[in-house]
């Protein structure tokens, strides 16, 4: 596990751009890819996660809402008046 680790490591570094220069022209194109690849997943989870805790957040605060709504339609009531 951490050969792979140390190896995806590598070959992601190998990927940036400030190593133009230093690989192999054979392996350029598919680290360069695999580099923006996963920046990509990177800036995309950072994303998701974002939504995610904001949901958690709106799914929480869901029946305080409820509450006060409860409270202000019991003060817009309408009071009964009686016929003149």
């Amino acid at each position: 596990m951490r050969r792979i680790l140390l190896l995806t490591a590598l070959l992601y570094g190998y990927g940036d751009p400030g190593f133009d220069g230093h690989r192999p022209e054979a392996l350029d194109r598919p680290l360069r890819n695999f580099h923006r690849a996963v920046d990509a997943v990177a800036r995309d989870a950072q994303r998701v996660l974002v939504a995610i805790d904001s949901r958690a957040n709106v799914i929480a605060t869901l029946p305080e809402l409820g509450d006060r709504l409860r409270d202000l339609g019991e003060a817009l009531a309408p009071t009964t008046l009686e016929p003149i």
